[in-house]
């Protein structure tokens, strides 16, 4: 004898069905939220360590003429190149800070901005998270501001 079929025996199927890819899209945008926070605090650090080797080289004279230091590109060499391969940008500019009243020359910033196209890893999370035109990648910039140390003019 055979058992009498019940009234819902498929109703598990479809409400997995429903839930399932809900479920899904919750826990791989934790994971590729994680994911981007790894490389948000790859590139802050690349940036930190780009603008102390820039403004540890720069090339800041004590003299009486008050000369404006000068940028080299070891920055990108030293720091951007061998952390990411080619896969960031880098970009450094001086930023004039406050005068000094022992030598009266003024103070000047090194400031480095990275920029960084991160891939989504995890699927259906770029239309949440992605903000390239086709959803499928994350810019993320990173600026650090230090300050370049001038010798005392004597």
């Amino acid at each position: 004898m055979s058992r009498p079929k019940a009234a819902g025996a498929g109703q598990v199927l479809v409400e997995v069905l429903l839930i399932l890819p809900v479920f899904l899209f919750v826990v791989f945008t934790i994971m590729e939220i994680g994911f981007l926070a790894f490389h948000t605090i790859l590139i802050h650090h690349a940036a930190y360590e780009a603008a102390r080797v820039a403004s540890l080289t720069a090339s800041a004279h004590a003299s009486a003429t008050c000369s404006e230091p000068g940028l080299t590109g070891d920055y990108q060499a030293k720091v951007i190149g061998p952390m990411f391969q080619g896969t960031a940008s880098a970009s450094a500019r001086k930023v004039k800070t406050l005068r000094d009243p022992q030598e009266g020359c003024w103070n000047y910033d090194v400031v480095i901005d990275v920029t960084r196209t991160v891939p989504m890893v995890f699927p259906m999370t770029g239309f949440v998270l992605g903000n390239t035109p086709d959803r499928r990648a994350r810019v993320l910039t990173a600026s650090v501001r230090m300050p370049i140390e001038r010798p005392l003019f004597k």
